[in-house]
């Protein structure tokens, strides 16, 4: 068994919230709305976008459940410049898309990303 943490990287579009400038947000978390803002930013979102993410959330927490210490996964918001990177190098033209050890996988069919990982957890050298 290879001691050897297999690196996962996500391009995918991230909802979040944003922060106001930090005199504002201190104001606001002060006089306690702070919650109900952001809760407000990422209801926001269309439908569609929300069950993306929830999808995508389950999606990972799985593979992070079933490969827990062998696999270290980073998301990566389709919308910033290291996207764009990823874009540019590795030709991610679709959401979400996983780059394992070189190589690309797109869509959500989890049996097909274990495959993916297994294989190349399969080829890392052991450590131990």
């Amino acid at each position: 068994m290879s001691n050897q943490v297999l690196q996962v990287e996500v391009v995918a579009h991230v909802l979040g919230s944003m922060n106001h400038c930090a005199h504002c947000q201190v104001f606001i978390d002060g006089v306690g709305v702070g919650e109900q803002i952001h809760r407000s930013d990422l209801e926001a979102y269309p439908e569609d976008w929300m069950q993306e993410w929830q999808r995508l959330s389950d999606l990972v927490l799985s593979l992070a459940e079933r490969y827990a210490g062998r696999l270290q996964i980073k998301i990566t918001d389709a919308q910033s410049p290291q996207a764009l990177w990823m874009a540019l190098r590795h030709g991610v033209r679709k959401y979400p898309t996983f780059l394992i050890a070189g190589e690309k996988y797109f869509g959500y069919e989890q049996s097909k990303l274990e495959d993916i990982i297994n294989r190349h957890l399969g080829r890392l050298p052991s450590s131990g």
